[in-house]
Order: C-alpha cells, then structure tokens, then sequence
C-alpha cells in the first residue's frame, strides 16, 4: 500500500499475482468505464510478462471504501537523467481506466504518486484523442507547473456498422467493387472456395489452424518482423482463450478462406462490448497474386454488417490498405509531461536536433542537386 487516508487508499502491483486477486474488480471497471477490450486483465497480465528490457511494471490501483475506482498501467525504468513512467500497454491500445464519477480524484492521485512519490522526470501517455482524460491532464500540468507537449500517434481505421451491407457497398466506389469482383473470379478459377466463421469461445482448437496458416505467411519471413509479430498474435490468441472463460461480454472469432479443402487465410478479431477488433489478418504465401487476404476481410466485414451486434469495426492500424473499405479514423495523441527545468530542456533539445538533423538532410541533398 503506497497512500492511505479514511476512504482512498493506493496500492502497487508488480506482478501478475497482483492482478490474478483483483480480476474481478479490474474487469468489471473496464465494462462499465470503456470497451476497450485489450485492457482487461489477462491481457495486462500479458504485458506485464512481456515488458521491455528495463523496464519495471508499475500498475496503480486506486480504491475508495474498498471499491476499485482507479486503475494506470505503468511501465518505469530509470536513467542517468531520471525516472521516465510509460504506459505499461502498446501505444495503439493504451488508456487510464478510470470510474467516470472519480475521474478527476483519480488523475490527482496518479500525479501525486508520479511526480511526488516516484519524482518523475519524464511520463509520456498516449491516449484516444477524445479520451475524457486528455483535457484533466492539462488541468492538472497546469495546476501543477509540469511542461506539457502532444504530438500525433498513430490512428485507427473504423467502419461504423450503421447501415445493411447493400447500403454501404452503394457508398463505395467502383474502384472497391471491382478489386472485390477481381478477387472473387481469381478464386473461381482455382476451385471451389468458401469462407467459415469459427466461434473461438467454442471451438479453441481453431489456435492451431490459424498457426498453420501463420507458419505459411510471407509476414513470417519478414527480416526482423517475425519475433514481434509471432508476440502479438500469440499474446491475443492466450488472452482470449482465458477471457472468453470468464467475461460473458466478450468474444473472438475466426474467418477462415478456404480453397480446395485448404485453409489459406485467416482473419482474426474480438468483440467487446460493442467494438470488434480486427486484430490480424494472414495468408499462405503460395496463394498471394489470389489475394485472400481482401477476400478474407471482406467476408468479415460483410457479416458484422449482416449480424449488426457491434458498433463499429477498429482495424487497430492505420496503414492505406485499410482505406479499401474505409475513410474514418479515430485519432490518437502522445502526451508528454516533464518535470523541471533540466527534464524539459533537455526534451526540448532532443527534438530540436532532431528537427535540425532533417532540415539539414534536407538542405544538404538541396544544395548538391
């Protein structure tokens, strides 16, 4: 227990241990504060075995009258500068988890502990760019007097499902039906083709075909992709395995292609509270000029629009491929704090030599042209 009064009290965790006693509590304030699905336990769990080399996992749990209100991932590792405090999640899926009556008790309390127990001199929190968070943490910098800076993060493609499938493929362009048209008379030429969708809190043994197909992929010889890839994946095939036991509200799901009796591609994604998650989508390489990877999104995208259970559909990404089906993004911002004079110039300086290494990059290929 780090800070105790009457009715609020802050505690530490370190460990999966940690989170395995509260599990309940942890889950339950993430329903009913956001649907974010990767924040719920196991996956924190995951996180926490996986942190960088480093670093230190650092999970803030705020209670009032025993009653979970509060929760901040953390990673913190120390340098010849100071203590630096990320989020403990990627930055594409990062959060508080906050109740939203105690929002502002909650951010009072992180920064106490950062930056009076922990003396912070470097936190970085990357955060939706309509999180309800964002504004109390610049009320709170400024009440404080810690620097504060935002840059852009990476943003997410989404289909909002509000509309029947013949009705959003009409607002497509020509260009969407013809590549869709083109990838449906490839597999037509091969034999016969179907796509099936695998209910994972059903049928788990589905892990072992979409390592199969992974096996086969060209993302699997990719130079230097292969080990962060393979951790993702497998991070969210286990967690979700485990979620699907214990959490009603959530759900994965697998789209297979196949061809012939072969499955050659697979689109992976879960379902929390109102939002799918398009996770990952692989292939066989032999069957790449086919392009299963669109027959196979395609196919799923089409039946969240058939079933209309979900919200929207988050592709967790921002890459153009995505732009195929979609023209909406949800935006994403790096929030950087610093505390003191030497902590922040020194912030200042490492981005304007960045800036300046451009420019004269720049410049200097300008001027021998």
């Amino acid at each position: 227990m780090v800070a105790t009064d009457d009715a609020i009290s802050v505690r530490v965790i370190s460990d999966t241990e940690g989170i395995l006693q509260i599990e309940r509590q942890w889950n339950a304030l993430v329903g009913a504060s956001c649907s974010n699905a990767f924040l719920l336990s196991e996956f924190a769990k995951e996180f926490i075995e996986y942190v960088p080399r480093g670093w230190t996992p650092l999970v803030l749990t705020i209670s009032k009258n025993d009653v979970l209100i509060g929760i901040v991932p953390l990673k913190t590792k120390r340098n010849i500068v100071g203590r630096r405090v990320d989020f403990l999640y990627p930055q594409w899926c990062s959060e508080f988890i906050f109740d939203e009556q105690h929002r502002n008790e909650c951010i009072n309390l992180t920064f106490d502990f950062l930056f009076k127990t922990l003396n912070c001199k470097f936190v970085n929190f990357t955060l939706p760019d309509n999180s309800p968070h964002s504004l109390l943490l610049k009320q709170e910098c400024k009440l404080r007097k810690i620097h504060l800076e935002t840059s852009p993060e990476m943003s997410h493609w989404i289909i909002p499902i509000n509309s029947t499938w013949t009705e959003f493929e009409k607002l497509r362009s020509k260009k969407f039906e013809r590549k869709i048209n083109r990838t449906e008379r490839h597999l037509n030429k091969m034999g016969s083709w179907k796509t099936i969708c695998i209910h994972g809190n059903d049928q788990p043994s589905i892990v072992k075909t979409i390592l199969n197909i992974e096996e086969k992929s060209w993302k699997e010889k990719g130079l230097g992709q292969k080990e962060e890839r393979d951790w993702i994946l497998l991070l969210v095939l286990r967690s979700a395995q485990q979620l699907a036991k214990i959490e009603p509200d959530f759900k994965w799901n697998a789209w297979l292609l196949e061809l012939e009796g072969k499955m050659i591609s697979y689109q992976l994604s879960i379902e929390f509270k109102g939002v799918v998650y398009f996770v990952k989508t692989s292939y066989d390489e032999q069957y790449k000029r086919l392009y299963p990877g669109i027959a196979i999104q395609n196919a799923a995208i089409k039946e969240q629009f058939t079933r209309q259970e979900n919200k929207y559909i988050d592709f967790l990404s921002d890459f153009p491929y995505f732009q195929t089906w979609t023209d909406e993004c949800l935006s994403r911002v790096r929030v950087e704090l610093t505390k003191g004079v030497t902590p922040t110039i020194i912030q200042l300086f490492i981005k304007n030599k960045l800036i300046t290494r451009i420019l004269s990059n720049v410049y200097g290929n300008a001027n021998e042209n």
